[in-house]
């Protein structure tokens, strides 16, 4: 049997039905209860070092870290990310999105903890978003595994490159989806490339660069998207949307209201 996270493996193991998280058929992928919180760690920390280390970046900056064991992490613009543990870092996600390269390392296991859902990794390239109380997780190499936290007998599902895990907390469901291993934390070169996605999702990502909240209309929430955003300063994302897709924008108590224009 093909090692977990080698990227010989071609075939993806059909979805396990576990007892009690859920995989729904719904779009491309599946659906499965899931938290707000995101939380990176290691199993058991070790060693003296308890210092926090924050990293923050502004609205035009994105920012390199290598971290103590020895993996890579990229945070993007208006992030926030708190590090500690020395050689077996203990990484969350405030806010924003962050990839990741994890040095393939069997003896030890990273966790990325989402409310009561662990996504584990060995060594592999992902990104991680949490924004507007969304969460993804997109595998660009390699695979991880998403299970509840607390044991209930539930089997594990697994990611691989090319799928992404999209998180609607206000639903409590996920949808695993295709997408293409290039477009992962694809921000990395100011672009945002979308096959399909929902208008809702698009929307999140584009949050991150937005100076004012951003509210999808139901009559808009239909809406899907396929193209490229340049993000530049973040200003031109909603006009870039607007320039393919019916769409007009409402600004009302200090929100962007983004709504379906002509007939429904």
């Amino acid at each position: 049997m093909l090692p977990a996270n080698d990227d010989s493996a071609a075939d993806v193991a059909p979805i396990a039905r576990p007892t009690r998280w859920r995989w729904l058929a719904a779009g491309t992928g599946g659906a499965l209860a899931a938290g707000l919180a995101l939380l990176l760690v290691v199993p058991t920390l070790t060693g003296p070092d308890d210092s926090v280390q924050t990293y923050a970046t502004g609205v035009g900056e994105t920012r390199a870290v290598t971290l103590a064991d020895g993996s890579a992490m990229r945070l993007d613009r208006g992030s926030r990310v708190s590090v500690s543990g020395g050689t077996t870092p203990l990484i969350e996600v405030a806010d924003g999105a962050a990839s990741f390269s994890v040095r393939h390392d069997p003896s030890r296991t990273l966790i990325v903890r989402a409310g009561g859902y662990d996504v584990r990794d060995i060594g592999t390239r992902f990104a991680v978003v949490s924004a507007q109380g969304r969460i993804s997780v997109a595998v660009a190499q390699g695979s991880v595994s998403v299970a509840p936290h607390t044991a209930d007998g539930s089997a594990p599902t697994t990611l691989v490159s090319g799928q992404r895990l999209d998180i609607d907390p206000a639903t409590g469901i996920a949808e695993r989806r295709a997408v293409a291993p290039t477009s992962v934390a694809d921000w990395t070169d100011g672009r945002l490339d979308y096959d399909g996605a929902p208008l809702t999702l698009v929307v999140a990502d584009i949050s991150r660069y937005a100076r004012t909240p951003l509210v999808v209309d139901p009559s808009a929430a239909g809406l899907s998207f396929s193209g490229v955003l340049t993000i530049g300063d973040g200003s031109r994302l909603l006009d870039q949307l607007r320039a393919v897709l019916p769409l007009r924008l409402r600004r009302a108590d200090g929100v962007v209201h983004i709504e379906r224009s002509g007939p429904r």
